[in-house]
């Protein structure tokens, strides 16, 4: 069996972040009954749109990433690993995991901070990250910037392939900011609407948050954020695409040789009917590990991206699995 705690920790990594986004932050855990030394430790990164709550919750008409975890140790299938998922919502809508000046310092926080913190309190040996989208792309990021903590990772249709993914929307969210006079009144706006669920208003939001990750500038007046586009003429930005393109997963993965070689699992997963586009960042991810040699898990399964928390019942097993 397991149970499920919450531990709060106060963070120093966030301190003084632009939006005031809060410092205390909870991290859902999951231990098993009886919790042994130096079990594998998976920390799940929430995608955009969600908190640890959500993530965990998620939607009544599917299967819950919580019922996953209870399955997968009730089974005996995940080597009695710790997995825990912390809060990392942002007044951006959620979270690329990178230092930034325009949103705060959550590489810090999560490398700093929330492993350390669980490693030590629970005993834990070798880490795994894992996550859906924002989350996914957050789990490769954070792995091959630091081998030295993130031993696995598991991506799930992670951002990757970014002229696919968001460049279709930039258009709708050029018209936005024109319609509200910018990214920060467009914000306002968005934070004082009843429904802020609709898909519309959630492209925008994403974009004004990847940006913010992505292209942080503290001398730009939109809010510290470069933009890849001018959005009152509708010009691109090459300069500041070009910095987008640095942190793509499709591109940067081939300075990654020496990191990849490393991990105990590499897992890669996409939906063919994926509502993002983000099967081509996937699969050029795939084809450079294929050509190089670089052992890894990769499929394609019939699905687009929303509702696919099931498929963690494989990665989390396999990453505990790969981490014994």
């Amino acid at each position: 069996m397991v149970k499920k705690s919450i531990l709060t920790i106060k963070s120093a990594a966030l301190n003084g972040n632009p939006f005031g986004d809060k410092l205390e932050r909870e991290i859902i855990v999951y231990i098993p009954d009886n919790p042994r030394n130096k079990a594998p430790l998976l920390v799940g990164l929430p995608p955009f749109g969600s908190n640890h709550n959500n993530f965990v919750l998620n939607s009544a008409l599917t299967e819950s990433l919580e019922d996953v975890i209870v399955r997968l140790h009730q089974q005996d299938k995940i080597n009695s690993a710790i997995v825990a998922i912390p809060d990392t919502f942002t007044h951006l809508g959620g979270n690329q995991y990178l230092n930034s000046p325009a949103v705060g310092m959550w590489e810090n926080f999560i490398i700093q901070e929330v492993i350390p913190t669980l490693k030590s309190k629970f005993s834990t040996a070798q880490t795994a990250l894992f996550g859906k989208g924002s989350g996914g792309f957050g789990a490769y990021t954070l792995a091959m910037r630091n081998p030295g903590v993130v031993s696995g990772f598991a991506a799930h249709s992670p951002d990757a392939g970014f002229e696919f993914a968001y460049i279709p929307e930039f258009h709708h969210v050029m018209e936005e900011f024109r319609r509200t006079g910018g990214p920060s009144k467009w914000l306002d706006s968005y934070w004082s609407s009843y429904n802020r669920t609709r898909q519309d208003l959630v492209k925008t939001l994403g974009i004004i948050c990847f940006s913010a990750f992505y292209s942080p500038n503290p001398s730009s007046p939109y809010m510290g954020i470069d933009f890849p586009f001018d959005w009152i003429t509708g010009a691109f930005n090459s300069e500041v695409w070009n910095k987008w393109l640095s942190l793509d997963p499709a591109r940067n993965i081939r300075k990654f040789s020496r990191q990849l070689d490393v991990m105990k699992l590499i897992y890669l997963d996409v939906g063919l009917r994926d509502e993002f586009s983000l099967i081509w960042g996937a699969r050029s991810m795939d084809s450079f590990l294929t050509e190089t040699g670089i052992k890894h898990v990769y499929e394609e399964y019939e699905d687009g991206h929303f509702g696919t928390v099931y498929r963690m019942e494989k990665s989390l097993s396999q990453l505990a699995a790969s981490l014994s």
